[in-house]
């Protein structure tokens, strides 16, 4: 028998420069290129090279009434550098960017129903684990 597994949205957690950030619809943690690149010689030996570059984006959607809208703001005006963990409680999932900066503003949209705010927050991620949820 094949074993059930869960996951709950819940137990992600998002901490941004210290804040809880609780509202979100939609968290994407993607690097900017492969981990490794690999290069074929005319004989066929291949060659694979560590990538050293970790930078990378973690975007956030949340939604047009969440004041968490407020706390990403205010980092994209300052410009400073935040920390940034996304961490999966219910699996073995764990993000990690020390040090990040919100690149703009969201953008924003009115319309007759609410609807989503997209923030990008671009660093380097040390800590990379996919597992689990």
């Amino acid at each position: 028998m094949n074993e059930v597994r869960t996951y709950d949205p819940t137990q992600v957690s998002l901490i941004v420069g210290g804040s809880i950030i609780k509202s979100w619809n939609r968290i994407a943690v993607a690097k900017e290129e492969d981990d490794w690149t690999f290069a074929a010689g005319t004989t066929g030996e291949v060659t694979r090279t560590r990538n050293a570059n970790r930078l990378g984006t973690i975007t956030v959607v949340l939604p047009q009434t969440s004041q968490d809208n407020g706390i990403l703001s205010a980092f994209a005006v300052s410009g400073g550098l935040l920390s940034c963990i996304v961490k999966d409680a219910s699996g073995r999932s764990l993000h990690v960017m020390p040090e990040g900066t919100v690149v703009k503003p969201a953008d924003s949209e009115y319309a007759k129903e609410s609807g989503e705010r997209e923030w990008a927050i671009k660093g380097s991620i040390v800590e990379m684990t996919v597992g689990g949820n």
